[in-house]
C-alpha cells in the first residue's frame, strides 16, 4: 500500500493481493490522532469479499470469493472509537449481478484507488441494540 497526505486529503493505493482491511488498520495507526477520515472515492476490484446484512439482530453473511469490480464504498474511519471504521460497499460481478452490503473483509484483486478527507468533529460509538452506532459529541 502507498499513501500520500498533504493536510486535507489522503490519497491511497493498495496492491494486488493485499489485505484491505489489513490496510486500513495500518492507516488508522498511522492517522490515529485524526478524529475522522471519510472515504471520498474509491475504485478498483476486490475479491474473497465478506459482507453482510443486519435484520435487526445480527449480519447475516454473504461471500463472493470471485474478482468483482468495487462500484462504491462508503463509510468513515474514525480512529479513536472501537470499531474504529465502517464500510458499505456495492460490486458488481463478472455475470453482471450488482451485490452490496456491509464490509466484513476483502483482498485486494489489481489495485483499489481511494481518496479520504480529513474532517475535525469530536464523535464516539454507542451500543444500540446490538450495533455500535456513531454518535457525535
Amino acid at each position: 500500500m502507498q499513501f500520500k497526505d498533504d493536510g486535507k486529503f489522503i490519497a491511497v493505493v493498495m496492491q494486488d493481493g493485499e489485505d484491505f482491511v489489513e490496510n486500513v488498520k495500518k492507516l488508522i495507526e498511522k492517522f490515529r490522532n485524526e478524529k475522522i477520515l471519510a472515504i471520498v472515492s474509491a475504485l478498483g476490484m476486490m475479491r474473497e469479499i465478506k459482507m453482510g446484512y443486519w435484520n435487526r439482530e445480527e449480519y447475516e453473511i454473504h461471500e463472493e470469493k470471485e474478482p468483482s469490480e468495487l462500484l462504491s464504498i462508503s463509510g468513515v474511519i474514525t480512529p479513536q472509537t472501537d470499531p474504529p471504521y465502517h464500510f458499505h460497499i456495492t460490486i458488481g460481478t463478472k455475470d453482471e449481478k450488482i451485490k452490496g452490503g456491509h464490509l466484513f473483509s476483502a483482498k485486494v484483486c489489481n489495485t483499489i484507488e481511494m481518496f479520504l478527507i480529513k474532517g475535525n468533529i469530536n464523535v464516539e460509538r454507542k451500543e444500540e441494540k446490538g450495533l455500535k452506532k456513531l454518535n457525535i459529541v
